[in-house]
């Protein structure tokens, strides 16, 4: 049986920032998953695993936004302007990177091993996507000045 992780909380770095690490926390039990970050749409952290430091962590939310950004832009130029981006799958000899955007302003992306169950890890992506979708818009819309504010 496998070790639980746990996740790390990082210092706001903007007024919308809230701890959004616990959205790891069920994809880092599937078996086989290494780490995760959970990043705006902006490559700002929301929060990650704990074995991921958090020059790593800022490091990745930032390539992953880019990543995001590219594919977007490969589907307009491909005449997809308006389709949807959904989930990434990228491989390397020893790992599998999986990046799912979450709604317009969120994302996450995780580091498993090549033995990784894909399905499971698609489901249950997409379960916590929702809930990080739902958590970001709740986050803005707490910032959103009431009338005599």
């Amino acid at each position: 049986m496998s070790t639980p992780r746990t996740v790390r909380s990082f210092p706001q770095a903007a007024p919308l920032l809230q701890d959004m690490s616990w959205i790891l926390s069920p994809l880092l039990e599937i078996p086989n998953v290494k780490a995760g970050v959970v990043l705006s749409r902006d490559g700002l952290i929301l929060g990650s695993s704990d074995t991921v430091d958090t020059t790593s962590a800022e490091g990745v939310a930032a390539m992953t936004s880019s990543v995001l950004g590219a594919v977007r832009t490969l589907a307009k130029t491909f005449g997809g302007a308006n389709e949807r981006i959904g989930d990434l799958v990228a491989s390397t000899d020893g790992s599998i990177y999986y990046i799912a955007p979450a709604g317009r302003g969120g994302a996450l992306v995780l580091r498993a091993g090549p033995d990784v169950d894909l399905q499971r890890l698609a489901f249950e992506v997409r379960v916590q996507t929702s809930k990080l979708d739902e958590a970001i818009d709740e986050a803005n819309q707490s910032r959103t000045p009431t009338e005599g504010s």
